[in-house]
């Protein structure tokens, strides 16, 4: 009985190992989503404060004088605009779509792994009382065996 708790506890120590593997892969994915998403972001809120301090400075700085200043600086900045938008919306998609990926997938790794190391723990118990109910065993079969000897002695000293 033992030979084959063994086996099953070989079996369930190398699927907790597998998940184990499979979890710190799934982590690794998920901080380098979560370092891609602070560049993104980053890249936005410098977007956002260039926008801003052009604002400011074509606001408080002297006004166009022809009407084709006016346009090229309402075209400038909305260029500025539309880049933070398009910024805003790479550092929001990357957020829904690949971290949060990447976050699913390191939960359910880690489930994986949970489930796996659990299952291995019940094995070991299992095989622990197995062992020990084949140490008990054997130690009274020792004890029967000594009472036989020690009965065949006696036997053979009366005679």
């Amino acid at each position: 009985m033992t030979f084959h708790l063994q086996t099953l506890l070989d079996l369930r120590r190398n699927a907790e190992n597998g998940a184990r593997q499979a979890l710190d892969v799934a982590a690794g994915s998920h901080r380098r989503e979560e370092d891609e998403q602070a560049r993104l972001v980053t890249h936005w809120r410098e977007a956002r404060d260039k926008t801003a301090d052009e604002t400011k400075r074509l606001v408080s700085g002297p006004s166009p004088n022809t009407a084709d200043q006016a346009t090229a600086r309402e075209h400038y900045l909305a260029r500025l605009r539309d880049e933070v938008s398009r910024l805003w919306g790479v550092a929001e998609g990357h957020r829904v779509g690949a971290l949060a990926a990447a976050k699913d997938a390191e939960t359910a790794a880690q489930n994986a792994y949970e489930e796996a190391r659990a299952a291995r723990e019940a094995v070991e118990k299992l095989k622990e009382r197995a062992d020990a109910e084949d140490a008990r065993k054997a130690e009274r079969r020792a004890d029967e065996s000594a009472a036989d000897l020690a009965q065949a002695a006696h036997f053979k000293r009366s005679k």
